[in-house]
């Protein structure tokens, strides 16, 4: 085991070795991440003069009452100065036994700010809505900076929260009001997403779709907490989920209102959260018992839910003007008036042009409404300052895709629908033992998986922005690309994924993903291709269970008419005298190597053909004889031509690869005696060159 060097890892760039030890000394504080299971440390050196240069700031922000900087220093993320690295430094209180798993400063100090307005929120009840939010200010400025400027009075209940959270001194406050104290937990979050947002086929309404929840869960959400309670009230917020903590008796008004605005805000989409009380102390100290019995509610509540939204009753904000200016009027519901779009439900408005008539429902309108002049805020935006810190310019922004044909980039074009999932995720939060971890954990996966989806896209399209992000979860993405670059940019973004989840210490993959990558036709139907996309995930998913300590892809390109993704193991069965059709799923090893052998073999298109048509028309001995006969005729027509040897090279190359042996014409591995030439072909023209 070796231990990093946590303040150069922040501060150095990616290509600069990391500073490591191979036993703990003196002067040094140890801690272990929680996501990656990495080891590090940090000098105690560092550690207060970060710690200090924090502390200063806060003691002039505090001096001036400036609450908004001071919100600052603890929401903001990046930078590389001592001032950004404050609020990640690792928690590492004095007073009680360091663990070796420990959380950012950051969290801590939000968690403990939440458990004080609930401990305080009874006396700002009765007060005029002015002197609350004066009191509410005043709440968090104590709770960001409580003993560690040197302005800040001393507050007994934060002393007792303290000594709860590092798990010391419970017979202290065992007889205070303290002890008995509740608050409301509350958690839930979007449900049946991916069927919001595959109603349709058309982009802008998907991206819509994307737009709407990505809007209700992140940013609404957030409103509604900071004007009713107050921001450190929300543990995470992203991914579809939520979880907050708040005063007792809040917690359903607070659910009531979230469902209400998801209803409001997108129409059709399904929400599900819940609130139950209960004690501070045990929030604090039994958390995984908690989120075991909370996850057991909301999944009873879900099952007795209806979705009674089929004919939704909305009423549009747009007056009959703007929807004229616009192209759409407004039409009668009825039985002739259905809409074309996802034909679920009735239209209440048609859109008419020179080239079609639409007639669309509440959901899909308000879909298309936000994926169309709203689609300047989207998650395009991000990508867009991502590739400015990147370059150190701003690129220009293209016109939006709005069909899979732009997507493709050709009237005939293909398009890839990579559909991702981390794997052993669950795994890993149940190793988690407080709220604190869990706010930690959720924003570092979401972000992290964010930069590794924007570098991929950026390194295979660049500043191209034929691309559609429909989802970018803690733990799952869903995106739409050019064909030809589909399979590069899921095994950039698996490989990367592997990579910066890596426990560094051990050189372990506790934490990897599997995709599942669908090429076909920009006219076939989204949802058809994603539902492919989705068995090859669970196939992909197969093999990295066995796997363990790798991510792993499976993918299928459709260029002509398929039978379906019900039959995928049927498709590619063969006879039992034969050897294996295909080597899929792959590992990212695996992966690479057949990159790497298409590329090799580029020339050779009709030779690799005529090896992928042998497996259907002779034997394993016949093929076997073919083989060598192709090879033969290449040497004798051109004595001096090293083809052959090239071919033989490119196949000892991926048998390498596979863990395996040349076979002839095959693949003889761990796993059995496959041929790779329909694999090869099947992917020939979608593997960029050899960089």
């Amino acid at each position: 085991m070796k231990y990093i060097d946590w303040y150069c890892e922040k501060t150095q760039s990616k290509n600069t070795a990391k500073k490591t030890q191979d036993q703990k000394h003196s002067g040094f504080r140890y801690w272990e991440d929680l996501v990656t299971e990495t080891q590090y440390y940090i000098s105690d050196t560092d550690y207060d003069r970060i710690y200090q240069t924090g502390k200063e700031m806060l003691d002039k922000h505090i001096a001036n009452n400036n609450l908004e900087a001071i919100e600052e220093i603890f929401y903001h993320s990046g930078g590389e100065k001592d001032l950004d690295l404050f609020p990640d430094l690792p928690y590492l209180p004095d007073s009680c036994e360091i663990t070796a798993r420990c959380t950012r400063l950051r969290d801590y100090i939000c968690f403990r700010t939440a458990c004080l307005y609930a401990i305080k929120y009874d006396s700002l009840k009765t007060l005029a809505l002015t002197e609350q939010k004066t009191q509410k200010e005043q709440i968090r400025l104590l709770g960001l900076t409580w003993k560690i400027t040197d302005h800040v009075e001393e507050i007994p209940e934060m002393e007792q929260i303290e000594m709860m959270i590092n798990g010391i001194g419970q017979d202290k406050y065992r007889d205070s009001d303290l002890y008995g104290l509740k608050a409301d937990l509350i958690k839930g979050g979007l449900v049946k997403i991916k069927q919001y947002y595959l109603e349709t086929n058309k982009i802008p309404e998907i991206r819509g779709a994307s737009l709407l929840l990505e809007m209700t869960n992140c940013e609404k959400i957030k409103e509604i907490i900071c004007q009713e309670h107050i921001r450190e009230c929300l543990i995470y917020t992203g991914g579809g989920k939520m979880m907050g903590l708040f005063p007792n008796g809040c917690g359903t008004a607070i659910c009531q209102k979230i469902e209400r605005m998801v209803e409001e805000e997108t129409v059709t989409a399904q929400s599900n959260f819940y609130s139950r009380s209960y004690e501070l102390r045990r929030l604090i100290t039994n958390y995984q018992i908690i989120i075991d019995e909370m996850d057991l509610a909301l999944e009873e509540r879900q099952g007795l839910r209806w979705d009674f939204r089929m004919d939704p009753s909305v009423s549009l904000q747009k007056s009959e003007s703007d929807l004229i200016h616009e192209g759409y009027r407004k039409i009668k519901k009825s039985e002739e008036n259905f809409c074309t779009s996802c034909r679920n439900r009735y239209a209440i408005v048609e859109y008419v042009n020179k080239t079609h008539n639409e007639k669309l429902c509440p959901s899909c309108f308000f879909k298309r409404l936000a994926g169309g002049a709203s689609a300047k805020i989207s998650v395009r935006q991000k990508y867009l300052d991502f590739i400015e810190k990147q370059t150190g310019k701003r690129p220009k922004i293209s016109t939006f895709c709005n069909t899979l044909k732009e997507i493709a980039g050709k009237e005939n074009g293909f398009i890839g629908v990579i559909y991702g999932d981390a794997n052993s995720m669950s795994r890993q939060i149940n190793k988690l033992e407080s709220f604190m971890m869990m706010r930690y954990f959720s924003e570092t996966t979401a972000d992290t998986v964010t930069d590794i989806v924007f570098e991929a896209l950026f390194k295979h399209l660049g500043e191209r922005q034929t691309f559609e992000i429909i989802a970018i979860g803690g733990d799952d993405i869903f995106l739409i690309v050019p064909g030809e670059y589909a399979y590069d940019i899921a095994c950039t973004i698996g490989t990367s994924f592997d990579d910066k989840f890596q426990n560094q210490s051990d050189n372990i993959n506790n934490l990897t993903m599997s995709m599942g990558v669908c090429i076909t036709h920009c006219t076939l139907p989204v949802q058809y291709s994603f539902e492919i996309a989705q068995e090859l995930l669970k196939s992909a998913k197969q093999r990295a269970y066995r796997e363990k300590r790798t991510g792993t892809i499976d993918w299928m390109v459709i260029e002509n008419d398929a039978t379906g993704s019900a039959v995928l193991e049927y498709q590619r069965h063969g006879p039992d005298d034969k050897p294996g059709k295909t080597l899929r799923p792959y590992t990212w090893k695996q992966a690479a190597a057949m990159k790497k052998f298409i590329q090799t073999l580029r020339n050779e298109k009709t030779f690799a053909f005529q090896l992928s048509q042998s497996w259907y028309k002779h034997t394993k001995e016949e093929a076997g004889l073919f083989y060598e006969y192709q090879l033969f005729r290449k040497k004798d027509d051109l004595p001096d031509d090293p083809t052959a040897e090239k071919i033989r090279y490119a196949l000892d190359s991926l048998s390498k690869g596979f863990d395996g042996i040349t076979e002839k014409n095959n693949i003889l591995y761990p796993e059995g005696c496959c041929s790779p030439w329909l694999d090869a072909i099947e992917l020939w023209d979608y593997v960029g060159d050899e960089e």
